[in-house]
């Protein structure tokens, strides 16, 4: 995806036009239009540079293709976030006061301010993967965990921010590992997803053990490249994060790890768990619709999430037609967010070929084939393309020819 495009749907994404951002900019619209259009100051990072402040978003995600990306990569993601802000305030302190400037880490104190605004960024990382995939966020999250880390490791706090900025940093940990998997880089995620589990309990922080342990289940199912021993894995990760959810979990959270557990028992074996798949589904929907407990920001379970997985559960138990009728609920309700968008659109052509309507499911692929392609995931690509080996043998049937066409060019 070209940086105009990207910088296009983060614009719409938050809900203003080429008019309001040429007006923060202090440009004029027609002057944003070619800005989304590839026009030339797509290439000066200093235009670039303020275009990402007044999206708020990491200048990493717009600097693409060009001779600064290398050097901008390297940047620690929101450097002037919380230590840089955190540095200059102890600096002017400590000027005001006639006392030298402090120069080891250690000297900068963290405060609530500073955690909040690293779980600001904790959110805005999510909401990137949900607008353009992982593939182009894994450096920035991983910057940001060192980042983070430098903070718990070399800041000063108190013992209730330290507990906070413990979290944090396990939560920017589960972060930074979602977006390697969505990129395909599976043992860096597990990577991650391991010291997030371990933050979160030295923080005994049960959300967060939840969140770690709950996305990890998802890495060792067969469909993401594990093994028969790491689907049982997978199942132990996703009981244990459903169990924690529910005691220290909001609705939302207790629905979502126990989908993750469904996930995971329908992974394995979906005849012999069945009934506890079913089980695992039904939890899910009364939690989703209880009102017990608080569910922190970062938990993100909209309808369409709800009905996506509920498709995928049905998949597995062979119901080819209430999976069609959940996956594309999640299609519609998810036009906010490319990516999600994208991977329901190739899990329903997938549905139709394992149904048996070949030339259907191609004609949806087809369909959504240019949208698919521009999004960042090379997790939602593999998908693709493990379809295109399933109609292969097809290829007489137009639309798989058509389909097969499109990714061939790709």
């Amino acid at each position: 995806m070209k940086t105009g495009e990207v910088i296009r749907r983060i614009r719409k994404s938050l809900g203003m036009t080429q008019a309001e951002l040429g007006a923060i900019l202090g440009y004029t619209q027609p002057a944003i239009s070619q800005l989304e259009h590839g026009g030339a100051a797509v290439h000066d990072v200093r235009i670039l540079r303020r275009v990402a402040k007044a999206l708020h978003v990491p200048l990493a995600i717009l600097v693409v293709e060009s001779d600064e990306e290398a050097d901008v990569n390297r940047r620690n993601f929101l450097r002037t976030g919380a230590i840089g802000a955190g540095a200059a305030i102890s600096s002017a302190a400590a000027q005001q006061a006639g006392a030298s400037t402090p120069s080891a880490a250690g000297s900068v104190r963290i405060g609530a301010s500073d955690v909040a605004e690293i779980n600001a960024t904790v959110n805005q990382i999510h909401e990137l993967d949900l607008l353009v995939g992982g593939d182009r966020l894994c450096r920035v999250a991983a910057n940001e965990v060192r980042y983070v880390g430098q903070l718990l490791d070399n800041g000063t706090y108190t013992d209730e921010v330290g507990r906070a900025l413990t979290t944090a940093t396990a939560e920017m940990m589960t972060a930074a590992g979602w977006v390697h998997y969505d990129a395909g880089r599976l043992d860096d995620a597990r990577r991650f997803y391991a010291d997030a589990a371990q933050a979160a309990t030295a923080a005994g922080d049960g959300i967060a053990v939840a969140h770690a342990l709950g996305n990890a289940s998802s890495l060792l199912t067969e469909w993401n490249g594990g093994t028969p021993a790491g689907t049982r894995q997978a199942v132990q990760y996703a009981q244990t994060a459903s169990r924690a959810a529910m005691s220290h979990g909001g609705p939302k959270l207790r629905s979502l790890m126990a989908i993750r557990e469904a996930d995971a028992l329908g992974m394995q074996d979906p005849s012999g768990n069945k009934s506890a798949v079913t089980d695992a589904l039904s939890r899910a929907y009364r939690a989703y619709e209880s009102t017990r407990g608080f569910d922190p920001e970062w938990v993100y379970l909209p309808d369409a999430l709800l009905s996506g997985m509920t498709g995928i559960m049905h998949m597995y138990l062979g119901e080819r037609t209430a999976a069609s009728e959940q996956i594309r609920a999640a299609i519609d309700g998810s036009a906010a967010w490319p990516r999600e968008q994208a991977e329901w659109q190739v899990q329903l052509g997938r549905n139709l070929v394992q149904a048996g309507d070949i030339a259907e499911g191609c004609q949806v692929l087809t369909d959504h084939y240019d949208a698919i392609s521009q999004i960042g995931s090379t997790r939602v690509h593999q998908k693709l393309d493990t379809v295109a080996t399933a109609v292969r043998p097809h290829a007489k049937v137009p639309e798989v020819r058509e389909f097969l066409g499109m990714l061939a060019a790709r």
